[in-house]
């Protein structure tokens, strides 16, 4: 199992995945992508789980790109490969728990989009700051965010690139399922997965299925935006003075 990783079945079937990227703060290095990839795969040749509980480190859940990436975006060395993520957590046979104790941002929220059930913390902040570094949402942000946030809360989002607190949020009545202390957090995740585990595992996989059905479709909308969007907006010069700046403060 990758070092960045930490993965534990209990005796419920519950899989437990852990983000554990202590020194760079759950960022998406290569080795982070390839971690999260290379765990979902073993996760899914040795155990049949009932259900998933994501989660992060205590401060951060996942903080999205790092610098060096997007500088090679910018300069047409590389394409995007994170939405590999997303599609991983949509297409799971099991439903997922994401639980944010930390902060969520950018494509680290986007892992939330992507799960099934949300839970965050009422202290931590949560955004889609892509656009405070000059390029547009990806990862299905553009299609997915509204169905967490509500439209105009999504909008809000992207357009602004502000962080929400999650006690925020919850005046602002989102789609989150809960929002709540974050010592709580991974208890509340846990009770949810308790309650999946109870029914049989064949009709949740069925359900998991049929659920996902209009993520999938919208994460295939979602590439033919913001492939474009991103050949665009990356090309800006003024891209990547931005990426610089916001990581410069």
């Amino acid at each position: 199992m990758a070092d960045n990783m930490q993965l534990h079945v209990d005796e419920n079937n519950i899989a437990h995945l852990k983000m554990n990227d202590v020194e760079n703060k759950n960022i998406f290095s290569n080795d982070f992508i390839r971690g999260f990839l290379e765990t979902m795969d073993e996760l899914e040749a040795n155990y049949k789980p009932h259900c998933l509980i994501l989660s992060g480190l205590d401060s951060v859940f996942c903080a999205g790109a790092e610098k060096d990436t997007l500088i090679d975006l910018s300069n047409g060395k590389i394409d995007v490969k994170d939405l590999l993520m997303s599609e991983r957590l949509v297409n799971t046979e099991y439903p997922v728990i994401a639980a944010m104790e930390g902060h969520a941002m950018g494509g680290g929220l986007v892992l939330a989009l992507c799960s099934d059930i949300v839970i965050a913390a009422r202290e931590s902040r949560y955004g889609a700051v892509f656009m405070n570094m000059g390029f547009t949402p990806g990862m299905g942000t553009t299609t997915l965010l509204q169905g967490l946030m509500g439209d105009f809360i999504a909008n809000e989002m992207m357009f602004t690139g502000k962080r929400f607190k999650g006690s925020e949020l919850a005046q602002k009545g989102t789609n989150i399922n809960y929002i709540v202390p974050k010592k709580d957090v991974l208890a509340k995740a846990l009770d949810i997965a308790l309650q999946i585990s109870e029914k049989n595992v064949k009709s949740v996989n069925l359900l998991k299925y049929t659920l996902s059905a209009k993520k999938k479709k919208l994460l295939v909308d979602a590439r033919l935006q913001e492939d474009m969007m991103h050949k665009l907006s990356f090309a800006y010069p003024e891209t990547k003075e931005r990426i610089n700046s916001f990581y410069a403060d």
